[in-house]
């Protein structure tokens, strides 16, 4: 595997850890939060800035979504080399 594939792998990788971990932090928060709402950044970046209560367990879920979405194309870029040798038709890129 060359070297910016594994980079690739890394970054994703860790993408998905932190957004699962976000989908974790919000579902612990569930709808016990002060005021009009809450504000949800991910790595430093808002995503939202007053997302009510009865929003957040949706916000949960899209973050666990995303965070498997990531998981997926991070296994998948993994395993790229072997799926290329199992299947000679696809061509080197």
């Amino acid at each position: 595997m060359n070297s910016l594939r594994f980079v690739d792998v890394f970054v994703l990788g860790i993408c998905s850890y932190l957004a699962y971990e976000k989908g974790l932090e919000l579902n612990a928060i569930g709808t016990n939060v002060d005021g009009e709402g809450i504000g949800i950044s991910f790595i430093g970046l808002p995503v939202a800035d007053r997302v009510p209560e009865s929003n957040i367990p949706q916000y949960t879920k899209g973050f666990v979504v995303f965070s498997i979405s990531l998981g997926i194309v991070s296994l998948f870029l993994l395993f790229l080399p072997f799926i290329k040798k199992l299947i000679p038709s696809i061509k080197n890129q």
